[in-house]
């Protein structure tokens, strides 16, 4: 079996943001802007771990607050759950806990009671004339012959 090549331009529309100034000052290496607010994100669950858990301040400050927002910041760039970064996942399944459970065309489906079953079951027959029924319904005739 030959194999074909199919040709897309739809990374050509995907640009590749990155940083390469703040304000006037110039950054050693282009920065891209998600994982600049990952980093700031794991700079500020670092900082305050710091303040939760005093005993935390014998790490050196080079591991405090470089080496483990860094880590943070790449985990939180590469690792995805469910295929969806983790910001986007826990969003998802915040929604997901906050929905009812039980739904009915996108809907919350109602409660209903249980319901209670006799012991004793009554059955009826009847035939009844279609036709007589469709004209009663398009306003002609108002009795209905029903035979038994």
């Amino acid at each position: 079996m030959k194999n074909i090549v199919l040709r897309t331009y739809g990374k050509m529309w995907k640009f590749e943001r990155k940083i390469y100034a703040i304000d006037d000052v110039k950054l050693p290496i282009p920065i891209n802007p998600d994982e600049g607010v990952y980093f700031l994100i794991g700079l500020l669950i670092t900082i305050i771990l710091l303040k939760v858990l005093p005993f935390l301040s014998a790490i050196p400050f080079f591991i405090k607050y470089l080496a483990i927002p860094y880590g943070l910041m790449k985990f939180l760039t590469k690792k995805k759950f469910d295929g969806k970064l983790p910001h986007k996942f826990l969003l998802g399944y915040l929604d997901y806990i906050g929905q009812p459970k039980q739904l009915a065309r996108f809907q919350p489906a109602k409660k209903y009671k249980k319901a209670c079953f006799a012991a004793v079951i009554y059955r009826r027959t009847e035939i009844v004339n279609l036709t007589d029924m469709i004209t009663r319904k398009k306003g002609g005739r108002k009795n209905v012959s029903v035979s038994r």
